[in-house]
């Protein structure tokens, strides 16, 4: 889901603790198969044949549009995680999107 990462940067702020940042590049399509495996495509499709209005067609992308973006969270949350989980100095890791 990370198609690339710039502006790293690792701060010693001593005391054996170290902060992280980096700007992470997403790979839209991955994360939004993502998000469309944790959920069930049948529902999706019947929403999809009900949209007969733009005011419909509008609320559906807000919808899942908002979800996509959630799961970037979470994403982003997963890889926080795995980082402090493998490097116990990283006292603060900052992972921005692009």
């Amino acid at each position: 889901m990370v198609r690339a990462l710039y502006d790293i940067k690792a701060t010693d702020m001593g005391s054996q603790s170290v902060m992280f940042k980096a700007e992470v590049d997403i790979d839209g399509r991955e994360i939004t198969r993502s998000y469309l495996e944790r959920i069930d495509i049948e529902i999706i499709l019947k929403e999809i044949q009900k949209i007969d209005t733009i005011e419909l067609a509008e609320a559906f992308l807000l919808k899942h549009g908002e979800n996509v973006v959630d799961r970037v969270g979470a994403e982003i949350d997963r890889i926080e995680r795995n980082l402090r989980k493998k490097h116990p100095y990283l006292r603060h890791v900052d992972l921005e999107v692009l």
